[in-house]
């Protein structure tokens, strides 16, 4: 099996960032101080050239540091958007925190009164109408939550830079502009983005250059002759990228970090992601290889250091490796395992996904089961199998969507090609059961909010429920698309992203920024929580109430009504007589897949500004304020209880094992869920022991991939463990856990998501 060994420079870079080296804390604040100052100088354009330019003069005017160990070039900002991104908000207590940045109190005065005059890219604007109250209302109570962003949370045209350079892409920004008919009649608005993408691409033109300078003067002042020749070969790299095509492996990975800081100066770091990065880099190496120019250790350390690089500023920064090629066959390469080799030696956790499909060679499975066994949850996996054919059912073109890529936890788009608006809107499964049991009613206050669709007392079956259940969802439903489209007309107004423009396929082409809908595919996720509780909710009162063997309709509405108080005795029936989701059972499990599946179906008719809406079978950390909203529910949850995580069975209740956890997940329609599924599951680490346990684990989820389960993350930790770190969390510092689609040390988490995490079960077998 593959291993990397870090060599002693690795070692110091992993220390130094281990220790949050405080070397590149200087420019703090510089980002949003120079965006500013072009923004203002250039107020007489339209918005998307001031936005460009404003990025443009970071690009050009950014301070310039790197230490002797480095072998990337580059920094992007230390994470800290409070102070680099005013454009997404800024008040007068921000002038304070300017004081602990290294910027003169001249620069800080002049920064503060600029940002506080700069329009905002998250606000609500004052020409679009306030969100309807009845909507706001259903957000207060915790029926829907609507994000609607467009911001970060991409994986852009990174290709697009390696094998063209931003000299390659400013030719097609003027090749557009050139071949444009001036009577369009959208001619105006296209040219002011062609002006401002064209700036951007020069910009990113001069980056590598800039480098290659303050290399030279290094050089001048440099006496030790293996220290020159290892700064001439780095001066020589940032000469070529990101200005022009990659030719080396390392010319390949330069241009991908330089590219990926422009990213996060645009709009910040949050989910911006890296993409296929074996499938990006392989080329290169594969040349490298040949050509005799590189060993796989010299390509290790490479990766390493991006690895590195991308740590410092951890904050979801996604990479995926292996799945399929767009015409269709294995992509698993080299790189693949390296990429997992590489993040088992450097002993840290930073976000990696593997695609998996039936015929993934067995060694990329073994190495990620290899890194999963560590703890920390990494990586995780996703399945070719079930969210190709999703793509393609929702308007994305077969080889496109054989290219898919996560990004940020574990969200999906199509590589330089989409505008995802990941996590768009959620809907509340289990607040909807409750209101569909009372007629609309929300039992906290007895308000009114949702259809009078009748009370649990009104109805005979679990198929009369059913009626009024699914009508409560798409009443909500509909809050939820006029909430996020709201939003994108807004964006579209406000926050043109010029940079993601031209690293998105068909934006330049078209003349028209990602916001104004220029991207080939434009699709917002709708994501649902709750389906376990649901499901095991319509299973008891299928089992125990509809039947008459345990109480009546009447009898479990008032105790619903009085969360169980004083009827103790029914509520532990119905956790304990019904089946429950997560147990390969018939009934709990055809009723998730009917939920899930009804979700779906629906999503795949509503429509945005720009495009559609995919389902994401996703909770991300709402099962808990979404839960604190919601009362008691037939499968005998209490009020204020949190919510099943994603598509995992509900805490403590998958009590049958890992594999009949698995069957159940692989009865729900993972092929609809075009945004992704998302399950974490917790086993001992005592099943990923070395030897045989291990083996039949990677044979474990090879079989999952065969089933159809869409995507899986693995906590390997026990629950006794959890309770000693949260009793002495300074020993367990290093200890991190699969949280919501990412991974964090356990002693940072709320109080509230620590007992989540350990009162999932922990499968022993």
């Amino acid at each position: 099996m593959l291993t990397y060994q870090p060599s002693a420079r690795i070692k110091r870079l992993r220390a130094a960032v281990l220790a949050d080296d405080p070397a590149p804390r200087w420019f703090q604040g510089w980002r949003g101080m120079l965006y500013c100052e072009a923004f203002f100088a250039h107020a007489d354009q339209p918005l998307v050239i001031r936005r460009a330019l404003a990025l443009a003069n970071v690009i050009e005017q950014m301070p310039i540091a790197f230490e002797a160990d480095d072998i990337l070039m580059g920094h992007h900002y230390l994470g800290d958007e409070s102070l680099d991104f005013p454009e997404f908000g800024w008040n007068e207590s921000r002038l304070s925190a300017l004081e602990r940045t290294r910027l003169t109190p001249e620069e800080r005065s002049s920064y503060h009164a600029n940002a506080m005059a700069l329009p905002s890219q998250a606000r609500s604007s004052s020409d679009l109408e306030p969100l309807p109250a009845e909507i706001a209302d259903a957000q207060r109570r915790g029926v829907i939550e609507i994000w609607g962003t467009h911001f970060n949370h991409s994986v852009r045209g990174y290709r697009m830079v390696l094998e063209e350079g931003f000299e390659g892409l400013l030719a097609r920004v003027l090749k557009a502009r050139e071949s444009a008919r001036l009577d369009d009649p959208q001619a105006a608005r296209k040219r002011a983005f062609w002006t401002g993408v064209e700036a951007i691409a020069r910009a990113g033109c001069a980056m590598g250059r800039r480098y290659a300078t303050a290399l030279q003067a290094e050089i001048d002042q440099c006496d030790d002759p293996a220290e020159r020749v290892e700064l001439e070969k780095k001066r020589a790299i940032c000469l070529q990228v990101p200005a022009k095509p990659a030719r080396t492996l390392h010319e390949a990975i330069q241009a991908l970090w330089f590219a990926h800081i422009i990213t996060c100066w645009e709009d910040g770091i949050n989910a911006n992601s890296i993409g296929r990065i074996d499938q990006l880099l392989y080329p290169y190496y594969k040349a490298d290889l040949e050509a005799g120019r590189i060993t796989r250790e010299q390509a290790m350390e490479l990766m390493a250091a991006l690895w590195i690089k991308l740590y410092r500023f951890y904050d979801v920064q996604q990479a995926m490796v292996g799945g399929t090629t767009p015409d269709g066959r294995d992509a698993c390469n080299e790189l693949s395992l390296m990429a997992l080799a590489v993040t088992r030696g450097l002993e840290f956790v930073r976000c990696l996904s593997v695609r998996l499909r039936s015929d993934s060679p067995h060694e990329l499975v073994e190495l990620a089961v290899e890194n999963l066994a560590r703890g920390g949850g990494i990586p995780f996996f996703f399945n070719d199998e079930t969210l190709i054919p999703a793509l393609v059912r929702n308007g994305v073109r077969l080889e496109d969507a054989r290219d898919y890529a996560a990004i940020g936890c574990i969200e999906i788009t199509i590589p330089g090609k989409a505008q995802p608006h990941a996590c768009s809107n959620w809907i509340n499964l289990a607040k909807c059961l409750e209101l569909a049991i009372h007629n609309g009613v929300d039992p906290s206050d007895g308000a009114q909010i949702g259809p009078q669709t009748g009370l649990l007392t009104d109805m005979h079956s679990s198929e009369d429920l059913w009626q009024a259940f699914t009508t409560q969802v798409d009443f909500f439903s509909a809050y939820n698309v006029y909430g996020s489209n709201r939003l994108e007309l807004y964006h579209e107004r406000q926050s043109p992203l010029p940079y993601l423009s031209l690293l998105t396929e068909d934006c330049v082409a078209r003349g028209l920024d990602i916001a104004w809908g220029g991207a080939r595919y434009d699709y917002h996720s709708t994501a649902a929580v709750g389906i376990p509780n649901v499901a095991d909710s319509f299973t008891a009162l299928d089992e125990l109430i509809f039947s008459g063997k345990l109480a009546t309709p009447q009898t479990l509405l008032q105790a619903l009504q009085q969360n169980f108080e004083g009827a103790e005795d029914l509520r532990q029936a119905l956790l304990h007589r019904a089946p429950k989701y997560g147990n390969d059972q018939g009934t709990p499990d055809a009723w998730a897949a009917r939920v899930a599946r009804y979700y779906c179906e629906a999503a795949s008719e509503w429509r945005s500004n720009h495009g559609r809406y995919l389902c994401h079978l996703f909770s991300y950390t709402l099962m808990l304020p979404m839960g604190a909203r919601t009362g008691a529910t037939p499968d005998g949850r209490l009020a204020g209880s949190p919510l099943a995580y994603s598509v995992s069975a509900v805490q403590g209740r998958d009590e049958r094992g890992v594999t009949p956890m698995l069957q159940s997940l692989s009865r729900l329609p993972h092929n609809l869920a075009a945004a992704s599924s998302s399950a974490i599951i917790e086993v001992d680490p005592n099943l990923l022991a070395e030897g045989e346990p291990r083996s039949k684990f990677v044979d474990l989820i090879q079989t999952a991939i065969r089933q159809g389960v869409g995507q899986m993350q693995w906590n390997v930790v026990n629950a006794e463990t959890l309770r000693r770190a949260q009793s002495d969390p300074e020993a367990y510092r290093s200890l991190c856990v699969r949280v919501s689609g990412y991974s964090q040390q356990f002693i940072l988490l709320s109080h509230d998501m620590q007992e989540h995490i350990i009162a999932r079960t922990k499968h022993t077998n």
